[in-house]
């Protein structure tokens, strides 16, 4: 009898352990618990079928997601994809706050293969006070790299960070999109919609889904 009251202490413990952690930031738990309170889908076990589709950016591809746990949240377009079957599960490899240059860093570092790689980075940058040269010049190489690992590259025009001004440098996109052969989704036309953001930055649930469209369409565009 004591060694099951024992037994009974250990498990009521470890159970108020893991409980209260969800409460305590930056802790597994918790993050786990926010990424199944936000999820669309899960892809723990991935799929054998469809197009794989692997996506570099930040926040608005990340959006909600917990890429790193497989749970995708209903505000980033890549959930979209996924969740409806329409591509395999490459990666969601965006990273909130990430800049052009990191976005270009991680990859270059990165061993990926995929058969449709969209690139999308710009906004922090924006709104760090990066001149539109070096984003740009930072975006035409990424397309570069993304260019020999995917069959179809993709990359967004670039939604503008609060009082900042993002036409010459959409003006560009489109322009070193032509030039490497890849395709263009217009996020920040969708984006600029009133109420298509929560916050004048980042997309709503509905706003995802036709991010998602436009890049089914650029995807399709390429062929």
């Amino acid at each position: 009898m004591a060694r099951r009251r024992r037994w009974v202490a250990i498990i009521g413990a470890l159970a108020l352990l893991v409980g209260g952690s969800v409460l305590i930031p930056g802790t597994l738990t918790r993050d786990f618990a926010g990424g199944v309170a936000n999820a669309e889908c899960a892809s723990w076990f991935g799929r054998d079928e469809g197009s794989v589709l692997v996506a570099y950016g930040d926040s608005i591809t990340e959006a909600d997601s917990r890429a790193h746990l497989g749970l995708h949240g209903e505000e980033s377009w890549y959930s979209h994809l996924i969740c409806e079957d329409e591509f395999a599960d490459g990666r969601n490899a965006a990273v909130q706050g990430q800049t052009s240059q990191q976005v270009l860093d991680r990859l270059r570092a990165d061993d990926v293969e995929a058969d449709v790689i969209v690139v999308g980075a710009g906004t922090n940058d924006l709104r760090l006070g990066v001149d539109t040269a070096t984003i740009l010049r930072n975006l035409r190489e990424a397309v570069r790299v993304a260019s020999r690992r995917a069959d179809v590259v993709v990359v967004t025009t670039v939604q503008p960070w609060h009082g900042t001004e993002a036409d010459e440098l959409n003006e560009g996109v489109r322009a070193l999109a032509a030039d490497a052969g890849a395709q263009v989704a217009d996020f920040a036309a969708i984006l600029a919609a009133p109420e298509a953001t929560t916050d004048g930055v980042h997309p709503t649930v509905a706003s995802a889904g036709k991010l998602a469209d436009e890049v089914r369409t650029a995807v399709t565009a390429a062929g």
